[in-house]
């Protein structure tokens, strides 16, 4: 069990407090022991640099490790999640291929979002132009204290002093408050909700009769933190006992798209992806009203990183009906991808629509 004491944090200046250098090494040191990996960041430090319009940030106390916290007040949300931001830098080099795991407290006060959380992108990043990062995961963040945690390999090289950890925060007009932060590199998770790997949580998923025997299942179709590009309004979170899991996402499509992937869904795969395997993806939707010939609703789906330029395969399309139906897409994979960089691309802009989606599958065909 970690033992999360260190230097009280500036609780209200967001100044790092000062401290004899032995007292504040020891500290961290005894920190690190703790900690899976190599830490490479200063936990005891509230110091953080932030920008954006509109943005204003107070420091609070708080009920978790370090005793404080930062209150941001998103007054709008921003056209990119990342023109309103706070950052912290890395107190060490990461080369490229070592995995790094970034963990910090949050709560959300007030959030204009479907589902009432706050919406915090995660992403680690060099410092300077042309801001090459990856580790990008965007977390809900609840009304409660919670850790949580995002990870990816290094895709660039950080020299020591070049790098940095940025938590996006225009995703929503909101009042989000975070707190002690822990950066560490050389392991996978430090600890709390990332703890069970996806591929652990896969194998106790409950899979449908339809699809028993249809392979191997490499992702956790109960986690619904999916990514969401498009208007708001137009991602909505429901409760649906009539599929499997119980749980639906509505999509709302109120303009057909100059992209079909101008409104879409990035769900996490899990696992890493190699060239040649071959792949089942199975999705279960239903259609609620959608302007086409038909009446049928249509939806677009790719594998494909999730960072710029979003780089994919298997391009593809289905309709889907009124009634639940299990939708099957098998693809062959053409680009190696990393677990932590690889997603279903579900695509909605091409036809006006109200799509819901409930569970989605991912096997590999063995």
């Amino acid at each position: 069990m970690i033992d999360w004491k260190l230097p009280v944090l500036a609780a209200l200046a967001c100044v790092a407090v000062p401290a004899a250098a032995t007292e504040q090494n020891a500290d961290l040191a005894a920190l690190d022991a703790q900690l899976p990996g190599e830490l490479i960041n200063d936990p005891s430090s509230l110091d953080w640099a932030s920008y954006g319009a509109g943005l204003k940030r107070e420091g609070v106390q708080a009920e978790v490790a370090g005793g404080a916290a930062i209150r941001f007040t998103v007054g709008a949300k921003s056209a990119h999640p990342y023109d309103i931001a706070a950052s912290f830098p890395l107190t060490a080099a990461v080369a490229k291929g070592e995995q790094v795991t970034v963990g910090f407290w949050a709560r959300t006060i007030s959030a204009d979002t479907p589902d009432g959380k706050g919406v915090v992108t995660v992403r680690v990043q060099q410092n300077a132009s042309p801001y090459d990062g990856f580790a990008d995961r965007t977390v809900a963040v609840g009304s409660d204290w919670s850790w949580y945690e995002a990870s990816g390999v290094a895709t660039v090289k950080l020299g020591r002093g070049a790098g940095q950890v940025v938590l996006q925060l225009g995703g929503a007009k909101q009042v989000v408050e975070i707190g002690q932060a822990i950066v560490v590199k050389g392991a996978p998770r430090i600890v709390g909700e990332t703890a069970a790997p996806a591929s652990a949580k896969a194998a106790a998923a409950e899979v449908p009769d339809l699809l028993k025997g249809a392979g191997r299942l490499v992702n956790d179709p109960a986690d619904r933190r999916w990514g969401y590009n498009g208007p708001d309004g137009g991602m909505t979170p429901r409760d649906d006992k009539t599929i499997w899991l119980g749980k639906a996402t509505r999509f709302t499509t109120r303009a057909v798209g100059a992209n079909r992937w101008d409104v879409g869904a990035a769900i996490p795969v899990g696992d890493a992806l190699k060239t040649g395997e071959k792949l089942l993806v199975a999705i279960a939707a239903r259609t609620e009203s959608a302007a086409t010939d038909d009446g049928k609703a249509l939806v677009g789906i790719r594998i494909q990183t999730n960072v710029p330029p979003y780089d994919g395969f298997g391009d593809a399309a289905f309709k889907v009906g009124p009634s639940w139906q299990l939708i099957r897409v098998p693809l062959t994979v053409a680009r190696d991808m990393t677990a932590d960089e690889a997603t279903v691309a579900l695509q909605f802009a091409g036809a006006v629509q109200t799509v819901d989606i409930g569970p989605v599958y991912l096997f590999k065909v063995e």
